[in-house]
């Protein structure tokens, strides 16, 4: 095997040695260094360092740094360029000259708990997630809704306003107490909208009125029940009453309730399968809302020879009533 030639090789040991001299002539960067603060002139800041030599802070992204005339600190370097160096950490080192150990511990802990713009950003970002994520799902669940509202309360100015023993607090359970003696089985939107209260407010009193045993709740489903002391709390929920409420129901569930009620006297009930093609809608979806109105005790079946009329239940008399009402009264 040949030998390179002499020149090839004396350019090779050249280029090494340049590029050893380049490495060793480079600017280190020094993990960490002391350095006192100066003001060199008004809103200008320097770091001196032991030489006496003056660099210019360049923070990285996320530090924020807090000078102060005559504060000895300790610096953490990504990169030193001339009279300036790129800081990635700074932390307090000694008492300075002037100060007293109490107010270096405070700037001490200043400094410690000082945050940046991104990482407030960041923090903002995720609790204003969380809430909204909170607020997304506590609007369809009732009961956690109610738990949220509960753990705000101790904060509410409604302990003191309409709390235990107060004149605005005794009117307010007093109406909520009549309200689910007319209406047990309320859930508790439905208990909002009637009284014209405040979610928080209607929860607060709810809960004073269950420590007071006069009601109860039972969770059903998404929904949250009330009932006072006089309905049997040992009973089982299927057999206790759970009035609906016009805002649960669907518009397919609406026209076929509807259906029902414009229903002639005497007249067969429309099948399944012609009612779907009146509410131009699938048989399926009709079948599912029939059910769906027996089991919530809105509409019954009677067998008339080989159809079935479905009928009315009081119940369903009484929301329909409450349904067109507001419509018939309007001018």
């Amino acid at each position: 095997m040949e030998r390179a030639p002499a020149h090839a090789r004396h350019a090779a040991s050249l280029c090494l040695t340049l590029a050893i001299l380049v490495i060793m002539a480079a600017p280190s960067v020094a993990a960490d260094q002391e350095a006192t603060w100066v003001r060199t002139s008004p809103g200008v800041w320097m770091l001196e360092d032991a030489q006496g030599l003056l660099h210019e802070p360049q923070p990285e992204p996320g530090l924020f740094l807090s000078p102060m005339e005559g504060r000895a600190v300790g610096v953490e370097l990504t990169d030193v360029l001339s009279g300036m160096w790129s800081i990635s950490d700074m932390w307090f080192v000694a008492e300075s000259e002037g100060q007293s150990p109490a107010d270096l511990g405070q700037q001490t802990e200043d400094s410690q708990f000082a945050l940046s713009l991104p990482a407030m950003s960041f923090a903002s970002t995720f609790i204003a997630v969380t809430f909204l994520a909170l607020a997304l799902v506590s609007a369809g669940d009732e009961p956690t809704r109610a738990k949220i509202s509960r753990s705000m309360g101790r904060f509410s100015q409604l302990r003191v306003t309409e709390g235990t023993g107060t004149l605005a607090g005794t009117y307010q359970r007093g109406r909520l107490e009549g309200f689910l003696t007319a209406h047990p089985g309320c859930h508790l939107s439905g208990i909002i909208r009637a009284l014209d209260l405040g979610n928080h407010q209607a929860v607060h009193h709810l809960r004073i009125l269950e420590h007071e045993g006069r009601v109860w709740c039972r969770r059903d489903g998404r929904l949250l029940r009330y009932y006072t002391s006089a309905v049997d709390r040992a009973a089982e929920l299927s057999n206790l009453p759970r009035p609906v409420d016009a805002n649960q129901l669907s518009d397919v569930a609406l026209m076929v309730l509807r259906s029902v009620v414009e229903q002639e006297e005497g007249q067969p009930s429309p099948t399944q399968r012609e009612l779907a093609f009146r509410l131009d809608t699938s048989q399926q979806l009709v079948s599912h809302h029939l059910k769906r109105l027996e089991s919530q005790g809105l509409i019954t079946r009677r067998r008339r020879g080989l159809r079935t009329n479905r009928v009315l239940t009081e119940e369903g008399r009484r929301l329909w009533a409450a349904l067109v009402e507001p419509v018939s009264s309007k001018p």
